[in-house]
């Protein structure tokens, strides 16, 4: 979980309510990758904990402090020299940017105040904690950037602080709603969600998913009409007026959302519509909910992360490869150029003296001047059946380079599928069935010693009415059971087009199926597929009798036939029956 600008503003009220004035008493780091300040505050002891361990910083007011090393690391020990009795001035944000400064005022050479910075960059994975004197020079940093790991900014000891690039556009809260539509449409054509997101500064995915879900807007940004875009404002206005009332201490909560793996996946100064599958908590203050964020356990379910790894690893060397190909079939399809030359030489050039290393003719075929590369130590014969040597071998190598391109394109698709179905995985068993296609890949090796046998997992039954229900595939071995073991000729088969996900069938005992089940089977399949986080996903349903398996085809592939598409809004949002 990040925290967008517009909740570090709140983080930074709080911060400097807590902690301005305070003198540091003791610092200490319970990990090479997290800060304790202790802090004198009015009498009384605030402990300031900034971890930047995983994906997620956290800055919160711990009341029981975490286990301290023995030896702590030189850093620390650098901290403690220059910080340690100083006061915390100020607590400030730079603009609504992820970057939060700590001004430590202290005693210097003449009895002269200055002021040293602590430099909280929260930026996922890439967070920092960096610590700078008062003439703006780098004294250390938790994360050393060198010049090989960025050409534009380095943090190194020695070297001036630089502010990361400013964000672009306009600021959320501020500015007037006309103007942020007006920017977002600026931006062409792409969706809604990334417009705003590119438009503006402080907010990120999730706000940007919530104003729009809020607007009931759809489509490509650059195509709404004109109740659409006063919907578009209403929306804006709103969030701001929420979040206003916020900041200025009106309302201060926050709303967190916890997902079914105990993960706090967002939290923001607004109570948000989006994603109704996740619990939904309110909090006193942006702190609480960082300190309730640090307490919760995540469900780990066994082997799932280490496969979804090994997954994203082969895919990327998959996705490389196919590049890889491209680059090799441009250069091969350059046959025919060969050819040129070839027949060019053979007929103008038996004049060319031995030695030269270039030459310049006109085509046999077009009169057009062409340059041609020579080895020297090759007669001008000798350069064209070098040529006619190359084009042969481009010409095999078109086919054989196809061929790869072919395999490598339905192996990656095939990665993806894997992908879809760990992300839905919820069981012991249907991770079991997972990494048995991965073994089958070759991406893992075979156990030697036979393995406790896993229950058979089942796929997902949903109810819509008492005459309609749902079979969903959440692996492609239950796609398999779905289409082609559940459903029957005229039932309806529904999956996302082009993109991995689960193949889903309706059932029913009406004489047809209502409008309203087949949209809710259509957003089911959208929601169980690789396009889940998108607007708008398109989705084809075909009778189930027109789905046919290719001999020899890998798990949960089908070829179709006969298809309407829908464009719909994925939804994972169901009612489980208990059968």
């Amino acid at each position: 979980m990040n925290l967008e600008g517009i909740a570090l503003q709140l983080l930074t009220r709080e911060l400097t309510a807590a902690l301005s004035g305070g003198k540091i008493f003791k610092i200490f780091m319970p990990s090479r990758a997290s800060l304790l300040l202790q802090v004198n505050q009015q009498n009384r002891t605030v402990n300031l904990l900034v971890d930047m361990n995983g994906d997620s910083p956290l800055i919160t007011l711990p009341e029981t402090l975490p286990e301290r090393p023995d030896l702590p690391p030189s850093f620390c020990m650098l901290l403690r020299k220059h910080l340690e009795e100083g006061r915390i001035a100020k607590v400030s944000q730079r603009g609504l940017d992820r970057i939060l400064t700590l001004d430590v005022d202290l005693i210097g050479a003449e009895r002269k105040i200055i002021t040293k910075k602590l430099i909280l960059e929260l930026t996922g994975k890439n967070s920092n904690i960096i610590f700078v004197d008062e003439k703006g020079i780098i004294l250390y940093a938790l994360r050393h950037i060198s010049k090989a790991q960025s050409r534009f900014r380095q943090i190194l000891p020695n070297l001036p602080y630089a502010l990361p690039p400013a964000q672009e556009g306009l600021d959320f809260l501020q500015a007037d709603p006309h103007a942020i539509r007006e920017a977002a449409v600026a931006q062409g054509d792409v969706s809604l969600v990334q417009g705003l997101i590119a438009a503006t500064q402080g907010i990120g995915k999730y706000t940007a998913q919530e104003t729009v879900l809020r607007s009931g807007c759809e489509g490509p940004v650059n195509l709404l009409d004109l109740e659409g875009a006063r919907k578009l404002e209403g929306a804006i206005t709103g969030l701001q007026e929420e979040i206003r009332r916020r900041l200025d201490g009106t309302d201060p909560t926050v709303v967190a959302q916890i997902d079914s793996r105990n993960r706090m996946k967002n939290l923001v100064p607004y109570v948000p519509q989006t994603h109704p599958e996740w619990t939904r908590m309110t909090f006193p203050s942006l702190l609480a909910a960082q300190a309730y964020s640090a307490s919760l356990i995540p469900v780990q379910i066994p082997e799932k992360d280490q496969l979804t790894k090994l997954v994203g690893v082969q895919e990327a060397k998959t996705e490389k490869k196919l590049k890889f190909l491209a680059q090799d079939l441009a250069r091969a399809e350059n046959a025919e150029t060969q050819k040129i030359i070839a027949d060019t030489l053979m007929a103008y050039g038996w004049s060319l003296e031995k030695g030269r290393t270039s030459c310049e003719l006109e085509s046999l075929y077009d009169g057009k001047k062409l340059k041609i590369a020579l080895a020297p130590e090759l007669t001008a014969m000798e350069n064209a059946q070098a040529y006619y040597k190359r084009y042969n071998k481009f010409k095999r190598a078109v086919g054989e380079i196809q061929q790869q391109q072919t395999e490598a394109q339905e192996l990656l698709t095939y990665l993806q599928s894997l992908e879809v179905s760990l992300e839905t995985a919820s069981t012991k068993g249907e991770i079991a069935e997972i990494k048995q296609e991965i073994i089958g890949l070759g991406l893992l090796p075979r156990p030697r010693k036979k393995q406790p046998s896993q229950s058979r997992s089942t796929p997902l039954k949903v109810v819509l009415t008492p005459e309609t229900f749902l079979y969903i595939g959440k692996n492609n071995r239950q796609n398999d059971e779905v289409t082609f073991k559940l459903g029957r000729g005229s039932d309806l088969w529904f999956h996302a087009k082009n993109i991995p996900g689960s193949h889903v069938i309706l059932k029913t005992t009406l004489p047809q199926p209502r409008p309203e089940d087949i949209l809710a089977a259509a957003q089911l399949a959208a929601g169980y597929s690789k396009g889940r986080s998108a607007d708008r996903v398109p989705v084809d349903y075909t009778e189930k009798r027109l789905v046919k398996k290719p001999s020899g085809a890998k798990p949960g592939f089908v070829i179709y036939t006969g298809q309407t598409t829908l464009y719909v809004k994925p939804c994972t949002t169901v009612h489980v029956s208990k059968d």
